[in-house]
């Protein structure tokens, strides 16, 4: 098993709404899907919610990995925009998974969403063993976080947020 993870992400800490919502696919199974067709690249998943737009594909090298991504989110300005290297693309779907990224700290919908886009990916077939490994490790870690701490204590999601300053 081997192979390099690079990712990109357009997320609410960087991007503008408007700017999640263009870099966001229509379709990610047909997103993931042509980011496998890519030269080098061996496996992909796409992740999209409401605050974050973000895929990754493993290549033999990084540089095949960052072409293959490159139009990724071609209407988000250069800022915006995360590209993530192998170790910080791990690094990184390990706090996602675990609330950390999330708008509202530790909302507990990312670990459902990340799960749903392991088994998308899985049923498309651009799921292999070293993104599913990094994936299957990043909801283990959410998991954890969410049992051995308080991550997801109180407002854990944007509806109860409001909820609770409306009260």
């Amino acid at each position: 098993m081997t192979g390099v993870i690079t990712g990109v992400s357009v997320s609410h800490a960087l991007a503008t709404v408007e700017e999640v919502e263009s870099a966001a696919p229509d379709d990610e199974s047909a997103a993931a899907q042509r980011l496998a067709a890519r030269p080098g690249v061996t496996e992909s998943v796409v992740l999209a919610t409401c605050n974050r737009a973000e895929a990754y594909v493993v290549t033999d090298s990084a540089a095949d990995g960052e072409d293959a991504l490159s139009d990724f989110a071609p209407e988000v300005r250069e800022g915006a925009v995360t590209r993530l290297e192998h170790e910080d693309a791990i690094r990184h779907l390990m706090r996602v998974a675990s609330g950390l990224e999330s708008l509202v700290l530790g909302e507990d919908q990312i670990i459902g969403q990340v799960k749903d886009a392991i088994e998308r990916a899985r049923e498309d077939g651009t799921l292999g063993p070293v993104l599913e490994e990094a994936l299957l490790k990043a909801v283990h870690v959410g998991e954890r976080a969410r049992t051995e701490t308080a991550i997801n204590e109180g407002t854990v999601s944007m509806g109860s947020a409001a909820v609770e300053l409306a009260g």
